[in-house]
């Protein structure tokens, strides 16, 4: 697949052979020794996940108020040259497409799994954006969204990178979940399930050189980068349905849910790196799947979203 004449762009790695990025859950219950110790993506990328991945974008979605960003654009001020980093299943790019049909949208991906009928104005590639980036036409606006595992250093490998891609007054808008959760009201315990499960998901990504606590420092990579007018809001997700108010409750249990379904596919390939045989990471995730429906433990994720502008030339 060729970028179309419109973008005028150059994907170096468009053409490379997929099979090195395809990694399914089934493929690393029969083979665990394939794991490389710096592998590009740590989780797997089957139809299972796809559709987990979906179900979370429409959690954050809802999260955010039906916004698909916060950075400074509208119909009536829309971006002209968008990329989606890490795009995933493309759902984010497909109806940025649909909101802004005179934008050209970019999403890039290690794995060919977006979907073939998209609008017009929406174009997939394969890319490994770790890597040195070949974009000879600048973006005016440029977005990630959960990310947790993709990188090693986000903020040499993508928000320099996005800012050294943007047109002068270009937006970076990056939406990310930290893996840490949080308790305001001390019903959390040490020895809670789930989190004795991030501080080895954490142990996990510090073995395989990913970054799994995006967030709380984005602000401050973007400021160090030369971003300006940066901007951050916090939005918070319960773990499950313990909320009162009606809206988070129902929230906190479609979050629930997608953490259930993917639980094995994060702790897998983590969990191995330290040593731990399928069955024992299996039979460990008991107790982590029995934490998640204790709902006298008020714990709860945080969305992150910082978006800055590149300072006007």
């Amino acid at each position: 697949m060729a970028p179309p004449a419109s973008l005028n762009m150059s994907f170096r790695s468009a053409d490379r052979q997929l099979d090195s990025y395809q990694f399914t859950f089934e493929s690393y219950l029969e083979d665990s020794a394939r794991i490389e110790p710096d592998v590009s993506y740590p989780f797997p990328n089957d139809n299972p996940e796809n559709d987990r991945m979906e179900e979370q974008y429409e959690i954050i979605k809802m999260v955010m108020d039906g916004r698909l960003h916060l950075a400074p654009f509208s119909r009536d001020r829309p971006p002209r040259h968008v990329l989606d980093v890490a795009t995933g299943t493309g759902i984010w790019a497909v109806e940025m497409g649909d909101k802004y049909p005179e934008a050209e949208i970019v999403g890039t991906d290690l794995s060919p799994i977006q979907p073939a009928f998209v609008p017009p104005n929406v174009h997939f590639f394969i890319e490994d954006s770790s890597e040195d980036w070949y974009y000879p036409t600048k973006f005016d606006f440029i977005h990630t969204r959960i990310t947790i595992g993709c990188w090693s250093d986000m903020k040499n490998e993508i928000i320099q990178r996005a800012f050294d891609h943007l047109e002068p007054g270009g937006w970076l808008e990056c939406q990310e979940i930290p893996a840490l959760i949080y308790c305001d009201d001390g019903t959390m315990p040490d020895d809670y399930g789930w989190l004795r499960w991030v501080r080895d998901f954490q142990a996990g990504g510090r073995v395989s050189n990913r970054q799994l606590d995006l967030g709380p420092q984005l602000k401050e990579w973007m400021h160090e980068v030369g971003f300006v007018d940066i901007h951050e809001m916090i939005f918070k997700i319960p773990l499950n349905g313990w909320p009162k108010e009606v809206r988070l409750k129902h929230v906190g249990m479609m979050w629930q849910r997608n953490l259930l379904e993917g639980l094995s596919g994060f702790s897998l390939d983590m969990f191995n790196r330290l040593g731990k045989s399928i069955e024992e990471i299996e039979l460990s995730l008991v107790e982590v799947r029995n934490s998640l429906f204790d709902r006298s433990v008020h714990a709860y994720h945080k969305v992150h979203v910082v978006w800055g502008r590149k300072p006007d030339a």
